[in-house]
């Protein structure tokens, strides 16, 4: 059974997701929104979406499911998943980056074709999100400083 890491927005977690294999990042955007083929995820951040009519229960199936094949699985940070994770006895970990360190962030968001809308909501929700996790019930709690990114972190705890 492997661990459950959320993240939040440009940690990293779709560069470990791709560079190795016992690790998957569960990008959230296919099992909340019914998605275009024609344009790449990142690029449809923060653009009018089809919300999916099994969300959020279809997202929370497949970490479950997920986390029985990997040792490490990448999720969206929301508080609404971490009030799920609490009711049903999931434990879970937090990636965030320093609170001092939103501009690091903006640049990552510009870097991987976020478009503007997407990057103002993601700033207005950075501290808020922060507080609100936490004061979750999280095993621990990754704080990424500077240009550190969620892989560096756990290089750091030995977790790959």
């Amino acid at each position: 059974m492997g661990i459950i890491i959320a993240g939040f927005a440009t940690c990293g977690k779709s560069i470990l997701g791709k560079k190795y294999n016992n690790i998957k990042d569960l990008e959230s955007s296919p099992y909340k929104n019914i998605m275009r083929n024609d344009i790449p995820i990142e690029e449809q951040k923060g653009t009018k979406r089809e919300l999916n009519p099994l969300w959020p229960q279809n997202y929370y199936d497949a970490i479950n499911e997920t986390v029985k094949q990997y040792d490490v699985v990448l999720v969206q940070l929301k508080p609404e998943h971490f009030d799920y994770f609490d009711k049903h006895n999931i434990k879970y970990s937090i990636a965030y980056p320093n609170i001092n360190n939103w501009e690091e962030v903006e640049k990552r968001c510009i870097a991987r074709g976020n478009n503007e809308n997407f990057i103002k909501r993601l700033k207005e929700v950075f501290i808020p999100y922060y507080e609100d996790s936490i004061k979750k019930n999280y095993d621990k709690l990754y704080i990424l400083n500077d240009k550190e990114t969620l892989e560096d972190v756990l290089k750091k705890e030995n977790i790959i």
